[in-house]
């Protein structure tokens, strides 16, 4: 993946976060870092998803 710059990174996720306002969601803080991470090449898409997978899975119990 070709890693963004700051300006691609917060454009892309105001772009996700308007996307989500019109289905009236909201991004959590977690998504947004997690976001970050990714888009910075910090972590790779499987470790996003388990990521993801684990706190979903945290709030169910």
């Amino acid at each position: 993946m070709k890693l963004m710059s700051d300006n691609e990174i917060k454009k892309n996720l105001s772009n996700v976060k308007a996307t989500l306002a019109i289905e009236g969601l909201k991004m959590n803080k977690r998504a947004i870092t997690n976001g970050h991470r990714y888009l910075r090449g910090k972590v790779t898409s499987e470790q996003a998803i388990d990521d993801i997978t684990k706190y979903i899975k945290g709030k169910i119990r």
